[in-house]
């Protein structure tokens, strides 16, 4: 008998941490199912266990498969962020992080498919990839359960940023902005570092705004949505042009 996927994964994960806990390490993992290390390794990335190597390794973690269940279902709701590896993954592939924008925006099957240029067999694929990541839950009907956090995000300086920085925000500010619409404001000035940390402060929270009224606006049914981006940034910065005029002895 194969578990399910979706649920391997949630259960593989609780089953890695109770692991990490004993101080089990991948080798005596090895030793008690009789496989090589690089199998065991294969078989905790793909969480393609079977219940008797499950109830297996368990042993091992002095866990039952109820412990399991119990605490990887209180993991559900609980990813912050995607490893660096599955971020590689999604942007790797421009259909597959498409469609990651389009879930964490709460989009369901019937809107992505009518929007987006999809066969039904194409997005469930491409959905399934995202369900054994973790990320979401695909339920009977195509329908779409997020299992991410409140405060989910991408990977600081991760390969999602970095394809953003390189291939996006560029084309995010080269087009016109409408001023009853849109708004575009830079700003570069002197800052002390108290000051810093209150503006950081603020910022953030304007993107849980952002997220809030992403949120709202899902379940109106009025709300005339439309793709709209937020691009915060704030850095101690001084543009190169005035950098080679400081004196020698300053900094």
């Amino acid at each position: 008998m194969v578990i399910p996927m979706s649920q391997s994964m949630r259960i593989v994960g609780a089953l890695k941490r109770a692991l990490k806990a004993r101080g089990v390490s991948y080798a005596d993992v090895a030793r008690q199912l009789k496989l090589s290390e690089s199998s065991v390794k294969r078989l905790f990335s793909t969480g393609a266990f079977s219940l008797a190597r499950l109830e297996a390794v368990s042993e091992l973690a002095n866990v039952d498969l109820l412990e399991l269940a119990r605490l990887a279902d209180e993991q559900r709701l609980r990813v912050p962020s995607l490893t660096i590896e599955q971020e590689r993954e999604v942007v790797n592939n421009p259909a597959l992080l498409l469609v990651s924008v389009c879930v964490l925006n709460r989009w369901s099957f019937e809107r992505i498919l009518a929007r987006y240029r999809f066969t039904e067999p194409q997005l469930i694929g491409l959905l399934a990839r995202l369900d054994r990541m973790g990320v979401i839950e695909l339920l009977p009907g195509n329908r779409i359960r997020l299992l991410i956090t409140r405060n989910f995000a991408w990977l600081p300086d991760g390969p999602i940023h970095r394809y953003f920085v390189e291939h996006i925000q560029g084309d995010l500010l080269a087009g016109p902005f409408d001023p009853d619409r849109d708004l575009h404001r830079f700003a570069w000035g002197m800052l002390s570092a108290e000051s810093a940390a209150q503006l950081r402060v603020r910022l953030a929270e304007a993107m849980d705004e952002f997220d809030e009224l992403t949120r709202s606006d899902e379940v109106r049914a009025d709300a005339a949505a439309t793709g709209t981006c937020l691009l915060v940034a704030l850095r101690e910065w001084e543009p190169n042009a005035f950098r080679t005029m400081h004196r020698s002895e300053v900094a």
